[in-house]
């Protein structure tokens, strides 16, 4: 299916921008191929359902202010409202789709490992996305992880493991980078007795009693030192 956005021309800039975020507009900006930006809007909801399908790896073709035809490209960046999650702008990135670009295809986990429910382990995801270089019709949207063969503590998924065409995808990130693993639960040693010092000595007192005494205790006492050790924080 093909992905699609038309993208009407934008006069609005600076704090105008709010007036058109308010109606429900997303600004943003167009660039790419050589070319110099240009400046366009879209309505938000309809931006949202194309960037859920598309995300920032699979191609779109934008209709442009004044083209007689649609350029293909990406969404490159949105940039949100730190609390209502909203796009507030929009970078789209224009693309020619016989040269190989690279990108960070983003990794998706699927399934539950065996491992975690027989060890009481813990699922370590290791990486998010993987570095890829490929031409931009073949890039994938992402890649699945099935973490179900992770069956034992001893089993991990390696991004020389992960399931994609490399006939067409260059994989750029290093073949034996952890993925994914169940890493074994932790074991709280129990704390080892203190002993002080005054522990030490009244020891040492009590063995003497039998033999030589109180005097015994006595000479076998060291005068302590008093200087206090500087407190760590």
């Amino acid at each position: 299916m093909d992905l699609e956005l038309t993208l009407d021309a934008r006069e609005a800039q600076g704090k105008a921008n709010k007036r058109l975020r308010r109606e429900g507009i997303v600004p943003g900006v167009v660039y790419g191929k050589g070319e110099g930006s240009t400046n366009v809007q879209v309505n938000a909801k309809t931006f949202e359902t194309l960037y859920r399908a598309a995300g920032r790896t699979s191609v779109v073709k934008f209709r442009l202010p004044g083209a007689s035809r649609a350029s293909s490209g990406f969404i490159k960046s949105v940039q949100r409202h730190p609390l209502s999650r909203q796009a507030i702008h929009v970078d789209y990135y224009l693309v020619n789709l016989k040269v190989e670009m690279e990108v960070d295809v983003p990794l998706v986990f699927t399934g539950e490992a065996p491992a975690v429910e027989a060890t009481g382990g813990t699922l370590l995801h290791n990486l998010s996305s993987i570095h890829v270089k490929a031409l931009p019709s073949d890039i994938p949207h992402e890649i699945e992880v099935d973490v179900s063969v992770l069956r034992s503590l001893d089993v991990a998924i390696h991004v020389r493991d992960l399931n994609l065409n490399r006939d067409l995808v260059h994989v750029l990130t290093d073949g034996d980078a952890l993925v994914s693993t169940v890493v074994p639960p932790r074991v709280e040693e129990e704390p080892e007795p203190v002993v002080t010092e005054g522990d030490e000595v009244e020891g040492e007192a009590a063995e003497g009693e039998g033999a030589e005494g109180d005097a015994a205790a006595g000479e076998g006492a060291e005068p302590s030192e008093n200087a206090e050790e500087p407190a760590q924080s």
